[in-house]
C-alpha cells in the first residue's frame, strides 16, 4: 500500500513544510557541478548539494528531468535519466514551487574517468615531450575535446564532503599544467569516440596505494588492517599538535616525516666498516656478494634500507702512478664514504638527509695514492630509511667513471658488495602512520581527494602508481592493488567500473634479466590485480628513462590506454598485450604459449628480452624464435634442463616482444 500521509493520519513537517514564510537560502552544489562540466554519457547522472530545508528539488538537463526532497538540514541527491553524448547543455536546478535557481552553462555529455596515482599521473603536460607538439601542431584545433577537474591536495583527519576544484576547457593556455597522461589519453580518446571527454584528476607524488583505499577497504587486506587499528587512536593523538608553532593548524606536508626520521635516527649510524677495513686495498673481500651497478642494492636481493660496502679493483697503467685523478661516481642513495686504496677522498649525505640522494658524486684523488697496477674504489652507502629507493649508486652509469690524464675509465658493471648494518623497511612502515597535515598517511587521501567525488559518474578510472610501493612493498602490492579496485567499484556503486591500470615505466641501467628486480615484482602485481578484477593492464616497460623516474614519452602510453578505452566504450575486442598462457619442456627447449587476443607475436628487431634458468639456477641469456603466431620456442645450447624462463624481468627491460597492434608482451617468470 503506497501511503501519502502517515499511517496514523497526522500531517507532519516530514512531509510537508508547515511554516508559514519558507526558509530561502541559495542553492548549494558540489563543486564538480559548474559551467563545463562533463558528464557519463548513457548512465543515470547523480546531482547533489544543499537547498533550503526540507524542499523540493528540480533538476533539468538536455530535455529531462528529476525531483527531489531534501532532508532537514537542506541535503539533497537525485539521478537524471541517461542521455546520449551531445552538448552543450544548459543544467537548471531549482527550488520548488517558487524558490531560487541556479543555471549552468557549457555542459556536457560525454565519457568520464577519473585519473589518480603517484607522480607519474601528476607530471603536467608542459614536462612532456609531446608538449610543444600539442599546442602548436594539428592537435591543437581539438584541445577543446578534454575538459579538466584537478582535485586540490588536502590532508584533513576527517573526510571531506567536496574538493572545490574547478572544470576547465583545454586550451593552449590551461592545458600545460594537466596532468600530461591524462591529458595525452583523453585528447587520444575524444579522437576514436568524436565525444567530449572529461578528466577528474586526483594524484599526488610519492604516494602508496594504501593512501587511496578507505580504511573500511584497506581492512580487507591481510597485512594493512593490523597497521590500520593501531593508527586510529594514534591520528588523534593530542601529541601531533603540541610542537605546532601558533596559529597553525595542522603539521605541514612533510614535517610528520621529518620529525619521524629525527626520532628513529638521531644520528648516522657508526661506520663499522671502516673500522673492519673494508675501505683497505688488502682486505680479503672473496666471500662479498656482487652485483651490477649502477643500481639499488635490492637488485642483489637486499629489500630494506641500511648500509653497505661497495668495492672494485681498477687497473692502472705505469703512466698514471703518481698523477692526480677525478673519481666520478654518479648519484648515490643517499648518503656516502668514498675511499681510494684506503683512504677517504670524499663523502655527501649522511644517510638520513633526504637532499644528498641524487646530488652526483666527484671527488679528486691525489696523486700520492695513486699506484701503478692495482688500485681499489671502496664505497660506504648509507641510506637509513626507505624513501626514494633503498639505497646504492644509482648512477646513471655514463656518470661512473675514473678520469685519468689520458682516458676515461668505465666503472659501470659488476662491483663487489657487503653489508653493514640491516634498517629494515622503515621508512614503509612509519610514512603512512604519519598523522593529519600528512597526505602520505594511509587512507587520507582517499578522504580529501577521493571521497567527495562519489557517486559522481565516470566510465572508469586511469590508475598509474606503483614506484612508491615498489620500495619495499611490492611482494603484498597485488592484494593491495585489488583492495582498492574493489574498494572504489563498490562505493561508486558501479560494479563494472572500468579500470586501466598502467604498469611502471623503464627505469635505470638497461638489462635483460635482474632476478630481484623489484620493478619487475610489482609490474606481476599489477598484472595479476588486473586479471583477477578484470581491468586492463597497460604495459610500458617500453617506455621510460633510465635516468629519470618521470619518463617524459609519455604519449605511446596514453594512446595505448586510450586504444582499450575506446574498445571497451563500443564493446570491440580490446586490444591487449600478449601475455603468457602456457610452459612445456621438450628436451632443451621451452615451449611458450601466449594468449595473444586474435592477433600474432612479432619482435621489433632481433628477439631479446628472454633468460633461460638451468639447473645450476643460473640465467643464461635465450635464443628465440617464433613457431607460430601465439607460440615461441626459446632454449641455450649450454642448458640441457631448463628449470624456467624469464621476460622482461629487470627495472629497464631488453624485452621487444609485442603483439601485431603494437602492444609489448605482459612481463613473467615461470619455473617448469
Amino acid at each position: 500500500m503506497l501511503h501519502t500521509q502517515p499511517p496514523d493520519g497526522r500531517k507532519t513537517g516530514l512531509y510537508r513544510n508547515d511554516s508559514a514564510e519558507p526558509q530561502e537560502m541559495p542553492l548549494q552544489l558540489n563543486s564538480l557541478f559548474q559551467d563545463h562540466a562533463v558528464f557519463q554519457r548513457n548512465t543515470a547522472v547523480p546531482v547533489w548539494g544543499k537547498a533550503a530545508p526540507n524542499r523540493r528539488i528540480l533538476c533539468s538537463l538536455g530535455g529531462v528531468s528529476a525531483v527531489t526532497v531534501g532532508n532537514a538540514d537542506g541535503s539533497f541527491f537525485l539521478r537524471l535519466p541517461p542521455l546520449e553524448a551531445g552538448g552543450p547543455f544548459e543544467l537548471k536546478i531549482r527550488q520548488l514551487p517558487n524558490g531560487s535557481e541556479k543555471i549552468l552553462h557549457d555542459i556536457w555529455i560525454g565519457e568520464v574517468y577519473l585519473a589518480s596515482g603517484q607522480s607519474n599521473m601528476e607530471l603536467p603536460l608542459n614536462a612532456l615531450r609531446e608538449y610543444t607538439e600539442m599546442l602548436s601542431g594539428p592537435e591543437k584545433r581539438n584541445l577543446s575535446s578534454v575538459h579538466y577537474f584537478k582535485v586540490p591536495r588536502t590532508a584533513y583527519p576527517v573526510r571531506a564532503a567536496d574538493t572545490h576544484g574547478v572544470w576547465q576547457t583545454a586550451s593552449a593556455e590551461s592545458a600545460g599544467s594537466f596532468s600530461g597522461v591524462a591529458f595525452l589519453f583523453a585528447h587520444s580518446l575524444a579522437e576514436r569516440t568524436g565525444c567530449k571527454i572529461g578528466i577528474i584528476e586526483a594524484s599526488l607524488g610519492g604516494t602508496g596505494a594504501e593512501c587511496w583505499i578507505s580504511r573500511e577497504g584497506l581492512m580487507k587486506n591481510s597485512v594493512w588492517s593490523s597497521r590500520v587499528e593501531a593508527f586510529d587512536c594514534a591520528k588523534y593523538a593530542p601529541a601531533n599538535y603540541e610542537t605546532l608553532p601558533e596559529g597553525q593548524l595542522m603539521p605541514a606536508p612533510d614535517e610528520q616525516i621529518m620529525r619521524g626520521i629525527a626520532k628513529l635516527f638521531p644520528a648516522p649510524l657508526p661506520n663499522e666498516g671502516a673500522q673492519a677495513g673494508f675501505a683497505d686495498p688488502d682486505h680479503d673481500d672473496t666471500e662479498w656478494e656482487s652485483m651490477e651497478l649502477p643500481d639499488s642494492w635490492t637488485l642483489a636481493g637486499h629489500r630494506h634500507a641500511g648500509v653497505f660496502w661497495f668495492r672494485r679493483e681498477v687497473e692502472l697503467p705505469q703512466e698514471c702512478r703518481g698523477q692526480a685523478l677525478t673519481l666520478s661516481l654518479g648519484a648515490v642513495d643517499k648518503g656516502d664514504i668514498t675511499y681510494f686504496n684506503g683512504v677517504e677522498v670524499g663523502s655527501t649525505g649522511n644517510g638520513i638527509d633526504l637532499s644528498a640522494t641524487f646530488l652526483p658524486r666527484v671527488y679528486r684523488i691525489p696523486g700520492e695514492l695513486v699506484r701503478a697496477g692495482r688500485n681499489v674504489i671502496a664505497v660506504r652507502a648509507a641510506s637509513q630509511i626507505s624513501i626514494v629507493m633503498d639505497g646504492g649508486l644509482i648512477g646513471p652509469a655514463e656518470q661512473m667513471f675514473l678520469e685519468t690524464p689520458h682516458r676515461q675509465i668505465p666503472l659501470a658493471g659488476r662491483w663487489k658488495l657487503r653489508q653493514e648494518h640491516d634498517c629494515g623497511s622503515i621508512g614503509s612502515d612509519f610514512i603512512p602512520r604519519s598523522g593529519p597535515g600528512e597526505p602520505h598517511t594511509m587512507c587520507t587521501l582517499f578522504d580529501n581527494m577521493i571521497h567527495p567525488l562519489i557517486p559522481y559518474a565516470l566510465r572508469g578510472v586511469l590508475w598509474y602508481q606503483g614506484e612508491c610501493n615498489a620500495i619495499s612493498g611490492a611482494a603484498a602490492y597485488q592484494e593491495l592493488l585489488e583492495n582498492l579496485i574493489d574498494d572504489w567499484r563498490g562505493r561508486w556503486g558501479q560494479r563494472h567500473l572500468d579500470f586501466l591500470i598502467i604498469q611502471l615505466p623503464g627505469y635505470q641501467h638497461r638489462r635483460l634479466v635482474s632476478i630481484h628486480s623489484q620493478w619487475a615484482l610489482l609490474r606481476e602485481a599489477q598484472y595479476l590485480a588486473g586479471r583477477s578484477r578484470n581491468a586492463e593492464v597497460i604495459a610500458c616497460y617500453d617506455t621510460g628513462d633510465e635516468n629519470d623516474l618521470h619518463p617524459k614519452d609519455k604519449l605511446p602510453v596514453a594512446r595505448r590506454a586510450a586504444e582499450c578505452a575506446a574498445a571497451l566504450i563500443s564493446g570491440r575486442n580490446v586490444p591487449r598485450s600478449p601475455s603468457l598462457s602456457l610452459v612445456t619442456v621438450e628436451g632443451n627447449t621451452l615451449r611458450i604459449r601466449f594468449e595473444t587476443w586474435g592477433g600474432k607475436l612479432v619482435f621489433h628487431g632481433k628477439p631479446d628480452g628472454f633468460a633461460v634458468c638451468g639447473a645450476d639456477g643460473k640465467l643464461y641469456p635465450a635464443e628465440v624464435r617464433i613457431i607460430s603466431d601465439h607460440e615461441l620456442e626459446v632454449f641455450h645450447p649450454e642448458v640441457p634442463e631448463p628449470k624456467g624462463v624469464y621476460y622482461a624481468w629487470s627495472n629497464f627491460p631488453t624485452g621487444n616482444l609485442y603483439s601485431d597492434s603494437g602492444f609489448p608482451a605482459i612481463p613473467f617468470r615461470r619455473h617448469v
